[in-house]
């Protein structure tokens, strides 16, 4: 197998020749390569990094697993660039890729670190002491790996997680979706946030069975795959307050109207105002997808450090920063144009419009063509309507 060394963060890494993997010049297929990385993913790598760093603070001596590593991106940059990590265990279940890590550890003069080569599921079901940091990053569903994470985390703990199955979560595999996740999915113009949405709820409600609370502090929906970091604390209550917030979206697909009912076995209306039968999508997580306060102490560690996606990654965290507080589920500007049979206003036109209306209004992380807003289908129809 031919080798490069690329350079990400503060770490320089030997990795499969990427052009070997290329089925254009422009997209690498990292499921084809005999050990995976994924260059795509050095934005998550970037957050992740100052996340952690914000999410770590208090914890002393930090003890992080990498429990599906591929050449040891992300557990080797948490290492070199995270203060205060005092051992990282990395593991692969491919013994040429925990080749690839112990040279990439070597090459990197780094220590602390303990390199298995062994089943993720067995590796954390049987290893003690309990990880302070779980990261989950696998290739598809994160699913198989949760009961064995959450009985190794620590019960004041992080966990992150990775799940690059967007088909089903979006809605376009939903008996996968429901098999997977146990949650139906849907294909609406807002289909990437409760397929992110899905993903929160289903991780929330298997910690739930261990007594655990996840609390979503940053999530987003970046390219091809999804990404929620968690703070993790123990206790049957705090789990039940974060079950509470488990609900379903209810669509329709001829007039676009939606809304939210909260609770896992909520009365769920049958008919929309104009007629048509709904649809719904859950179980979901309804509440806020992050904290804002965490989101802006990762720009400030952002900007104090010299990623070469930094541009990207502020502008997608101040995006999420803008809608935190929004209610769940967006509006497509395009959809609402076609609807009312007008061509669409500029975006900080129409949200401008809302605010003045004392409505909540911001863009969205999720599509550059969305607008989060608690106004209602009629109104936004009223009103882009006026405008033209």
């Amino acid at each position: 197998m031919e080798t490069q060394i690329v350079e990400e963060g503060k770490i320089k890494l030997e990795v499969p020749r990427l052009e070997d993997y290329r089925t254009s010049p422009k997209e690498y297929v990292p499921s084809q390569t005999p050990v995976f990385f994924n260059p795509v993913m050095e934005i998550s790598r970037d957050l992740s990094v100052s996340s952690l760093q914000v999410l770590s603070e208090e914890i002393e001596n930090l003890r992080i697993c990498d429990a599906l590593a591929g050449v040891g991106a992300r557990g080797l940059r948490y290492l070199a660039e995270v203060d205060g990590v005092g051992k990282l265990l990395i593991n692969d279940w491919n013994s040429e890729a925990a080749d690839f890590i112990r040279r990439n550890i070597e090459n990197n003069d780094l220590s602390g670190v303990e390199v298995r080569n062994e089943d993720a599921n067995t590796l954390l079901h049987n290893y003690r002491p309990r990880f302070h940091v779980i990261d989950i990053d696998p290739f598809g569903t994160p699913i198989p790996f949760l009961d064995s994470s959450f009985s190794a985390i620590s019960r004041r703990g992080i966990f992150l997680v990775t799940a690059t199955d967007t088909g089903p979560l979006c809605g376009a595999y939903q008996n996968a979706c429901l098999r997977k996740y146990g949650s139906w999915p849907l294909r609406t113009p807002y289909s990437r946030e409760l397929g992110l949405r899905i993903l929160i709820g289903s991780v929330q409600r298997r910690a739930a069975v261990y007594d655990l609370a996840l609390s979503p502090v940053l999530s987003h929906a970046t390219q091809h795959f999804f990404r929620a970091h968690f703070q993790v604390a123990q206790g049957a209550k705090k789990a039940d307050r974060v079950v509470k917030k488990q609900g379903y979206f209810s669509h329709c697909f001829d007039c676009g109207r939606r809304s939210v009912k909260g609770g896992l076995s909520p009365t769920l209306p049958e008919r929309c105002e104009c007629g048509r039968t709904l649809e719904h999508a859950g179980p979901l997580w309804t509440d806020k997808l992050a904290d804002e306060d965490h989101l802006q102490k990762v720009v400030e560690d952002l900007s104090a450090r010299d990623f070469k996606l930094m541009n990207k990654e502020r502008k997608l965290l101040n995006l999420c920063i803008a809608e935190v507080d929004g209610p769940p589920g967006f509006y497509d500007l395009h959809e609402l144009s076609s609807r009312a049979n007008v061509s669409p206003p500029k975006i900080e036109t129409f949200i401008r419009q809302l605010r003045e209306n004392e409505y909540f209004a911001s863009r969205t992380h999720f599509s550059d063509t969305g607008i989060r807003t608690d106004a209602s289908m009629d109104f936004l129809i009223d009103l882009i309507t006026d405008g033209n």
